[in-house]
């Protein structure tokens, strides 16, 4: 199988930076989120890892381990309703029992995150929002509605419709510079990526090897080093 990466721009990297540290924060409606966060080095980008459904802030480790190595940050969540984020106003929240409406609710979990970083002084040019299957939607959809505008995006198996988030709705007004990862095994986030791609003009680039879907790719060996060949090119 083939990897199928649309780079619509490119980024820079930084150098090895400090420990792992568990947080917390809330988001404008009121759900209480867990997050894994590191530290950047001075000037590198932090990445904001938004997790596939039913999944967790720990399908991130491949990830996380070669942005420590390149000196970059990250802050990778638990989505509400998932893992350690089972609150929202002060009530359970499950995502086995989420509406449409409760999806589209969710990318507010990348805002709050988004803000958490802004405070803390990093550059919304410096942040990366990166997610998988679902969390790639909420990506798209929280770069474009947000008032946090990143620098880029990182889409690992998007679909044009995931619970009801449309990417369509949100992929031309985001407008940060993109890459779309998808598998060809993996059918329907193969041609919706490649569906995607096709609203901007974008350079597609292919390696042998690749399956899965959302962050099962970064197991595979040539995905993570395209992902971070991109980051750090300008």
């Amino acid at each position: 199988m083939r990897v199928m990466i649309f780079a619509l721009a490119l980024l820079a990297g930084g150098a090895l930076n400090a420990q792992q540290q568990t947080v917390g924060f809330t988001t404008a409606d009121a759900c209480r989120l867990e997050a894994f966060y590191l530290a950047p080095s001075s000037g590198a980008f932090v990445f904001i890892n938004t997790h596939g459904l039913g999944s967790s802030k720990n399908e991130w480790a491949p990830l996380q381990q070669a942005l420590r190595a390149a000196g970059h940050g990250y802050l990778s969540l638990d989505l509400r309703g998932h893992n350690r984020s089972l609150s929202c106003g002060g009530r359970p929240a499950d995502y086995r029992r989420f509406t449409r409406r409760d999806w589209a609710a969710a990318s507010g979990d990348i805002t709050a995150a988004a803000l958490w970083l802004v405070k803390k002084g990093i550059a919304p040019d410096k942040l990366v929002f990166c997610g998988a299957s679902i969390g790639a939607n909420l990506s798209l959809k929280a770069a474009a509605q947000g008032p946090v505008k990143p620098g880029a995006l990182v889409l690992l198996s998007p679909g044009l419709d995931y619970a009801g988030v449309l990417a369509r709705d949100y992929f031309p007004a985001a407008r940060p510079r993109t890459l779309l990862v998808a598998a060809p095994g993996d059918s329907y986030a193969w041609q919706s990526s490649g569906a995607l791609a096709r609203l901007y003009p974008a350079a597609a680039v292919f390696a042998d090897g690749i399956s899965g879907h959302g962050a099962q790719m970064l197991s595979n060996a040539p995905v993570l080093p395209a992902v971070l060949a991109w980051l750090e090119k300008r």
